[in-house]
């Protein structure tokens, strides 16, 4: 359920966390006058570090940290599966114990609840049909990062409503069926400290069941003109109309909501409850306990998922921690065809390889080379590490560990 994150760091060691070696800090200079950045950046499966320099405003440096939770479950490659409790606790212990933090010292600044559902429609019909939540109009939004999706903001949080399957079919992801995903996103904590959520530990707490009635409620207060209910009435053409709904005013307005709500309850099998009682489900399933299959090993994927349909068939890089499933079966690097395909579907993920794997020397070589360049590194990084465990182990040594295994 919990999608995009951001949180303040406090109380931590900054020395040890520049120096993780699952980080690379760098700042962005200004080209034009050298100056640099205000803040120091590292990416690690979809999350972003950000080391703050101290400022007259800040005389201590800070740390925050935001990405997608979900998306580091799946290597920093997508959001589209399900994410459940066992999921998200097991992802927030890989964080603790590979960054030396405390989800106590992760101060909320903005999270994200939603869930992913198999309409009974195209999922584009459904957005079609979602006119306004409440008196706000949800309108039409297209990012690189999300795809296209319906959206409104409200003082202290967003409503998004977004078609999963076409943009991440757009990435060169098979998806099979449709997924829609309907989302609250709270820019504010006003709210959800009133739930006692101030933290990411608070977060680990709260019973995310809990937020059923938010995302049911966000659901039932929009504005939904179902076509099939209104067609042959005398509102076909008015109730589907944005124009037509915010030329009334407020008396008129409710008037109509109203009435539209007694044409869509009169039949008990209309597309808005179907989809109520989708979210409800999902929520209920994603918040399913299930125990450990292995409970001494500990790393990603050591409980039983909830997942509805697990990637079974998934490959990384032994070297980048990637998913190169798309590459050949026999591959185990990052190669040409895993780079192009980054490059094309996730420029974040690709520019942060190009930043750790070319060397400097190549920086302004053309694309072709680029990619030939960081393979070799790629390669050889995996190389040195043989060596180097040569060199410390002589070949009739007992070795607990194989690197290159």
């Amino acid at each position: 359920m919990v999608d995009f994150i951001k949180y303040n760091l406090i109380d931590t060691n900054l020395p040890k966390l520049e120096n993780n070696f699952l980080l690379e800090f760098s700042n962005k200079v200004n080209v034009k006058t050298g100056e640099l950045g205000v803040y120091l950046n590292a990416f690690y499966r979809g999350l972003e570090f950000k080391i703050y320099e101290s400022t007259e405003t800040h005389p201590n440096r800070r740390v925050t940290v935001e990405g997608s939770l979900h998306k580091y479950w799946n290597y920093g490659m997508h959001n589209f599966n399900d994410f459940g409790i066992n999921e998200l606790h097991e992802v927030i212990s890989d964080i603790e114990n590979k960054f030396c933090i405390s989800s106590e010292n992760c101060v909320l600044k903005s999270l994200e609840i939603g869930v992913n559902i198999i309409p009974p429609v195209k999922t584009k019909t459904v957005l079609k049909s979602c006119i306004m939540h409440k008196t706000n109009v949800l309108k039409w939004v297209f990012t690189q990062d999300e795809g296209n999706y319906v959206q409104t903001k409200n003082q202290r949080h967003y409503v998004k409503i977004y078609d999963k399957k076409t943009h991440y079919a757009n990435k060169g992801f098979v998806i099979d069926n449709e997924i829609m995903r309907i989302e609250k996103k709270w820019c504010k904590m006003v709210e959800l400290n009133g739930k006692g959520i101030f933290t990411l530990h608070d977060l680990i707490r709260y019973d995310l069941s809990n937020f059923k009635q938010d995302l049911q409620t966000m659901w039932n207060d929009v504005l939904f003109c179902d076509l099939q209910t209104i067609k042959g009435t005398k509102y076909e053409n008015k109730y589907n109309n944005i124009n037509w709904w915010g030329a009334l005013n407020y008396e008129r307005f409710k008037y109509h909501r109203n009435n539209l709500n007694k044409l869509i309850n009169s039949d008990p099998k209309n597309l808005k409850n179907i989809v109520s009682n989708l979210i409800s489900k999902k929520v209920d399933f994603l918040n399913t306990k299930t125990p450990e299959i292995n409970p001494l090993h500990i790393g990603l994927k050591t409980v039983v998922s909830t997942l509805e349909k697990a990637d079974e068939n998934r490959r990384f890089c032994k070297v980048t921690g990637l998913n190169i499933s798309m590459q050949r079966s026999d591959s185990f690097l990052l190669a040409d065809v895993g780079l192009r395909y980054y490059l094309k579907t996730d420029v974040k993920i690709y520019n942060e390889i190009k930043r750790k794997y070319l060397s400097k020397k190549w920086v302004d070589a053309d694309l072709e080379t680029e990619i030939k360049e960081i393979y070799h590194n790629i390669r050889n990084t995996i190389s040195n590490q043989r060596i180097k465990q040569n060199r410390i182990y002589t070949p009739t040594q007992f070795q607990l560990f194989d690197i290159g295994a």
